[in-house]
C-alpha cells in the first residue's frame, strides 16, 4: 500500500567483542551437530539444547530456541550421537566440551526464524590466553562492584569536608553536596530498577519508522522489524519519507516487496519528523503505536517486551533501551557507547521507579495511540517563543504524556542504533538536544511540581545543575588557567571519582575494556561539551535541524 502525501495536503547489542583468532585459516563443515549449552556455572543458570553449524576449529554458528546475549561466555558441549564418524577435532571433543563466547548475533530469514529461533556466531576459546579470559572475565563484576563501593565511600568522604567547613563557602559547598546527592541517588534508585513483567499482553500494534535521506540503513531497520517473534497479525508497519533527496523511497519500495504488509507514505518534500510521526499516527490501526528511528535495529523480542507495561491502563508511554551499534568505529563513537549506558540504565531506570521518565528516546519508544491522537493537533502545531517546534518531537511529546499518565522505561526492550561518527556531526546533534532540553524542562516545570515530591524534587534539580555547572567549572578551571586562583585538584578529583563511578557500571554489566571510555566522555564533557548549555539558551530561537 503506497499513499502519498503533498505539503499542500497535509500541515541489538551490538558486538562488543572480537573473535579468537582467524577463524578463516581453518576448514570449515557444513554438518549440523546437535549441542547442549549452559551459561554460568552454578546451579540454576540457563542451558538448553543447541544446533552448531558452519563451524571450524576457530568457532561456528550456533542455532537455539532462545536469545543470547552478544559478549556471553558459555559451555558447549557437542552431541553428535549417529554422526560420531564426523571428523570432529579432538581439541572439541574433550569431556567437558569447549568454552566458548558470543561474538555476534547472526540475522534469521523469516522463513526459517520461526523454526530455528536465533543464531549467534560464536569463537571458541582453545588456547590459553581465551581460557584465561574464560576463567578471569566472570570476576570482573565482581572487582567492579569492590571498586564501585570505594568510589562511594571516596565520595561520602570528601563530602564530609563540605559539612564541616560549610559557612566557610556555603554556595559552594551547598551546590557540592546537593550535585552529589543527586548522582548518588541515580545510582541507588536504578540497583532497585526492575523492568515490566512479561504478562504475555499482546494488543494490535503500529510501528512507524519516519526518515529523510537514509537510504543506507532504512531497508535494515525494516527488515529487523519485521524479523520481530510479534504475532504478524496483530502488527502492522508503516514507513514515512519525508521528502528524501536520496534513494530513501526506492529502498522502502525494495522492503516493500520483501514483506507486502508495509505500508509507505511519500511527502513530496521535507516537512520534519513531527510531521512524520503524526502521519502514521494517523493512518496507524494499532493500539499501540511504536516509534522506531531509521538508523535503529530492534531485537526479535523487542517489540513483544515493550508493550507488556502497556497491560496497566495508566501507563501511556514506554521507553527502550538503545546501545550503541558503532560503537567500536572511533574515540567518539566508544564515548557514545558508555553515556548511552548511562542515560538508559541508570537516569531512566532511576526515573522509572517513580513512573516518571521525562524523555522517550526517538530511537525506540512506545505510546498508547488513544491519549497520542487526543493531543495530536496541539502536538504537532507546538510553537515557542514565537517559533514552531521542529526538533525535540519525542521529548514534547512524552510531555504531553507526562501530564496525564506513567512513563515507563524497559530495559530488556532493545535496539541498536548508530551515533555521529564525527565531531562536526556529533555537536549539532548535542546542540539540538540541549535546545529540545531547555524549551521541555521550561514547559515540564510547570507541571511536574504535582507529581510525588521526589519526583519533583529530582526533576528540578536535573535542571538546575546543567545550568549552574558551566559556572561552577568556568571557577575552578578557566579563571585559574588565566591568572585568577589557583587550580582546583580537588574539583577534578572530585569529577574524575564521579566518571570512574559511572564507567565502573558498565564494566560491571558487560566485562569489556570499553569501560573507560567513560571516564574519557566524562572530561570531554566537562572541557568541551558543557560550555555548549549556554549557546543553546541565547540559540534556543533557532529551530535548524542541524545534523545534517
Amino acid at each position: 500500500m503506497a499513499i502519498t502525501i503533498d505539503q499542500e495536503k497535509q500541515s541489538s547489542h551490538p558486538s562488543r567483542t572480537k573473535p579468537f583468532g582467524r577463524s578463516r585459516t581453518y576448514p570449515r563443515s557444513q554438518m549440523a551437530l546437535p549441542a547442549s549449552y549452559r551459561i554460568g556455572r552454578l546451579a540454576g543458570d540457563r542451558s538448553g539444547t543447541a544446533v552448531l553449524t558452519n563451524w571450524s576449529m576457530a568457532g561456528g554458528r550456533l542455532e537455539v530456541s532462545q536469545p543470547l546475549e552478544v559478549g556471553a561466555w558459555i559451555d558447549l558441549e557437542l552431541n553428535p550421537g549417529s554422526a560420531s564418524d564426523i571428523p570432529i577435532p579432538a581439541a572439541l571433543r574433550k569431556k567437558r566440551g569447549v568454552h566458548a563466547r558470543v561474538v555476534s548475533e547472526i540475522p534469521l530469514s523469516a522463513e526459517t526464524q520461526e523454526e530455528n529461533g536465533y543464531a549467534y556466531g560464536l569463537a571458541f576459546a582453545l588456547d590459553w590466553k581465551a581460557q584465561c579470559r574464560f576463567y578471569l572475565e566472570p570476576a570482573l563484576p565482581w572487582a567492579a562492584h569492590l571498586l564501585f563501593t570505594a568510589g562511594i565511600l571516596n565520595v561520602i568522604y570528601l563530602k564530609s569536608f563540605n559539612f564541616y567547613y560549610f559557612w566557610y563557602q556555603p554556595l559552594i559547598n551547598l551546590y557540592s553536596l546537593m550535585i552529589s546527592f543527586y548522582i548518588l541517588s541515580r545510582f541507588i534508585l536504578s540497583y532497585r530498577y526492575r523492568p515490566p513483567r512479561d504478562v504475555g499482553y499482546q494488543p494490535s500494534v503500529t510501528v512507524i519508522v519516519a526518515c529523510k535521506n537514509e537510504e543506507d540503513s532504512i531497508g535494515r531497520t525494516l527488515d529487523a522489524i519485521y524479523r520481530s517473534d510479534y504475532p504478524p497479525d496483530q502488527m502492522e508497519v508503516i514507513a514515512v519519507n519525508d521528502g528524501s533527496t536520496d534513494g530513501t523511497h526506492d529502498e522502502m519500495e525494495r522492503a516493500r516487496e520483501r514483506h507486502p504488509g508495509l505500508k509507505v507514505i511519500h511527502f513530496e518534500k521535507n516537512r520534519g519528523k513531527r510531521h512524520g510521526m503524526a502521519a502514521g499516527a494517523r493512518v496507524a490501526t494499532g493500539d499501540i503505536l511504536v516509534y522506531v528511528d531509521s538508523d535503529s535495529f530492534v531485537k526479535r523480542e523487542t517489540v513483544r517486551k515493550l508493550v507488556q507495561g502497556f497491560a496497566d491502563p495508566t501507563v501511556g508511554a514506554v521507553c527502550g533501551h538503545a546501545t550503541v551499534q558503532n560503537a567500536r568505529k572511533n574515540l567518539l563513537t566508544k564515548m557514545q557507547e558508555v553515556r548511552y549506558f548511562i542515560a538508559f540504565r541508570i537516569v531512566k531506570a532511576a526515573e522509572s521507579i517513580f513512573s516518571a521518565v521525562t524523555c522517550c528516546s526517538g530511537c525506540l519508544s512506545a505510546y498508547r495511540r488513544k491519549p497520542v491522537m487526543e493531543v495530536l493537533d496541539t502536538w504537532l502545531n507546538q510553537r515557542f517563543l514565537g517559533t514552531e517546534a521542529t526538533f525535540g518531537d519525542d521529548r514534547s511529546l512524552t510531555n504531553f504524556m507526562l501530564r496525564r499518565y506513567r512513563v515507563l522505561y524497559h530495559s530488556e526492550a532493545v535496539c541498536t542504533t548508530l551515533v555521529p561518527e564525527n565531531y562536526r556531526q556529533f555537536f549539532r546533534q548535542q546542540l539540538r538536544w540541549k535546545k529540545s532540553w531547555i524549551r521541555e524542562s521550561l514547559l515540564a516545570s510547570t507541571f511536574m511540581w504535582k507529581r510525588h515530591p521526589f519526583v519533583a524534587l529530582f526533576f528540578y534539580l536535573g535542571v538546575l545543575f546543567p545550568i549552574i555547572s558551566p559556572l561552577v567549572a568556568f571557577e575552578n578551571l578557566i579563571l585559574p588557567l588565566i591568572g585568577y586562583g589557583s587550580l582546583s585538584l580537588l574539583y577534578i578529583y572530585g569529577a574524575m571519582l564521579m566518571a570512574a563511578i559511572y564507567s565502573l557500571c558498565y564494566l560491571s554489566r558487560f566485562r569489556t575494556g570499553m569501560w573507560v571510555y567513560g571516564i574519557f566522555f566524562s572530561f570531554f564533557y566537562m572541557f568541551v561539551l558543557v560550555w555548549q548549555t549556554y549557546y543553546a539558551l541565547l540559540t534556543v530561537r533557532r529551530n535548524h535541524w542541524g545534523t545534517r
